[in-house]
């Protein structure tokens, strides 16, 4: 084949793979966006350390550790865990992300399969819904489980949690997302509970405040002094939409 033949070949290749790898990523950074949001409110941030722990195999200190050690939100600290799975060293991650890199080009740059990331994300979401219906069914397994892995949701928390914004769009879409469970969880238990005009105000209003997506059970330990354990990390690509 004539080489310049082959190299617009090559081009055209290239150009028709972009699309579906610019789609891939995009979905993934969805996926991620929901864990980094509904990590901005004590209740939700405890069950995403819970279930991302037993979805990676990892220890919930180890994670904590992680996210100290490379200040990412959940949802950067789940790419680093597939890119690890992928076969990245952490030294190689931590260097990039200290040098100033966000974490979807530290993935470009390791050659990240999207498509299995966002596919990944989304049966973490599906396992963090679970997880957030069983604690508002019955919290005594969580209380015990935080208890037996020494984990303070108090203590899990780094600056990229607090020094970027999620759009409030993403909050609030947390928040829903959070009242779907506790109150299909309160109707199970036989005492449905539909926050009246006054409770919806002050749940929206600290959203605004802390950027969590407190609700009904989240409002009352806002409310006592817990508030959010801080605002998440810009999205992945750098863009503010997600995980940092």
């Amino acid at each position: 084949m004539n080489p310049t033949v082959r190299y617009c070949a090559l081009l055209l290749v290239l150009a028709s793979a972009l699309p579906a790898f610019c789609d891939d990523q995009e979905k993934a950074n969805k996926e991620l966006v929901k864990v980094t949001a509904m990590a901005t409110d004590p209740t939700g941030h405890a069950v995403v350390s819970r279930t991302m722990a037993d979805v990676t195999g990892v220890k919930r200190l180890d994670l904590l550790q992680e996210r100290q050690t490379l200040n990412v939100s959940y949802g950067s600290l789940f790419v680093v865990q597939e890119l690890l799975k992928s076969g990245a060293k952490m030294e190689d991650i931590a260097a990039q992300l200290k040098a100033g890199k966000t974490i979807t080009q530290v993935a470009n740059d390791q050659h990240a399969n999207w498509k299995m990331i966002a596919a990944d994300a989304k049966k973490l979401n599906t396992k963090i819904d679970d997880g957030l219906y069983k604690h508002f069914l019955n919290d005594k397994a969580d209380k015990q489980r935080d208890l037996d892995d020494k984990y303070d949701v108090m203590a899990d928390t780094v600056s990229a949690d607090r020094d970027a914004d999620l759009p409030k769009s993403d909050i609030q879409a947390a928040a829903e997302r959070y009242n779907l469970w506790k109150d299909r969880a309160d109707a199970d238990k036989g005492h449905h509970h539909v926050m009246d005009t006054a409770e919806q105000q002050a749940a929206y209003s600290d959203h605004d405040r802390n950027g969590g997506p407190v609700g009904n059970g989240a409002a009352g330990a806002a409310a006592g002094g817990n508030g959010s354990v801080g605002t998440p990390a810009p999205a992945a690509g750098g863009a503010r939409t997600g995980p940092n």
